[in-house]
C-alpha cells in the first residue's frame, strides 16, 4: 500500500513502512543528477555510520577531529588531533578497513591527517573546542623504515595459516606498519 493511499484511508501504518514510501516518493520525483546526488549523501552517510560504529567511543576515535568521506578514490580523510594520533591511526588502518568491511562498508583506504594547530583534545579528554595557543605536541613521529626481504618473508609466514584472503591481507599490513614503525623508533633512538 503506498504512503498516499494508506493517508487517504487512515490506516496505521508503521514508521519503518512510512519512512521507506516517503524516500521512494522523494527519489522517484527526482531529477537523474538529484537522484545521483541522494545516492551518494546516503553512501557517505552509511560509511560515517559504519566509522563510528567501529571508533565511535574508543581511546583512538576520541583523538579524531574531522572526517570527510572521499568517493572518488573510496577513501575516507580522518584528521587527528595531534602528529602521535595521525601516526597511531595510521599503524591500525588494515585493521580499521577490516572493521568497517565488517559492517558493510568497503573502502579502498584512509587518508590520515593532523589537524591545524588549536583542534583537537588536550590531555587525552574528548575535544571540547580549539587548544590554548601553544598546546599543540611539538613531537615528531618516528620516521618509517622499509621491511628486508626476510621480515617480509616472516611475516608472510606468519599469516599464512589464515584462510580469509582479506582478513590475512589486512593484519599483514597492519603487523608490517607496525614494525615499519618500530624500526623507525629504533633508529631515531640511536646515538
Amino acid at each position: 500500500m503506498k504512503h498516499d493511499d494508506a493517508l487517504r484511508s487512515r490506516k496505521t501504518v508503521g514508521l519503518d513502512a512510512f519512512l521507506g514510501a516517503e524516500r521512494s516518493r522523494i527519489i522517484d520525483a527526482a531529477t537523474p543528477e538529484r537522484r545521483e546526488q541522494m545516492h551518494a549523501a546516503e553512501r557517505t552517510r552509511e560509511v560515517y555510520r559504519a566509522w563510528n560504529a567501529v571508533c565511535g567511543g574508543t581511546r583512538e576515535g576520541g583523538h579524531v577531529t574531522g572526517l570527510r568521506y572521499l568517493p572518488e578514490s573510496n577513501q575516507l580523510l580522518v584528521y587527528a588531533d595531534a602528529p602521535a594520533w595521525t601516526q597511531e591511526l595510521t599503524m591500525l588502518r588494515e585493521i580499521i578497513r577490516a572493521r568497517m568491511a565488517r559492517e558493510g562498508i568497503d573502502l579502498d583506504g584512509f587518508v590520515f591527517r593532523t589537524s591545524r594547530p588549536g583542534y583537537g583534545s588536550t590531555e587525552g579528554s574528548p575535544r571540547k573546542g580549539p587548544r590554548p595557543r601553544g598546546a599543540a605536541s611539538q613531537a615528531k613521529p618516528a620516521p618509517r623504515c622499509p621491511l628486508t626481504d626476510d621480515e617480509a618473508a616472516s611475516l608472510s609466514r606468519a599469516v599464512e595459516p589464515i584462510e580469509d584472503r582479506r582478513l590475512r591481507d589486512a593484519l599483514k599490513s597492519a603487523m608490517a606498519a607496525s614494525l615499519e614503525w618500530k624500526k623507525g623508533k629504533e633508529a631515531q633512538n640511536k646515538p
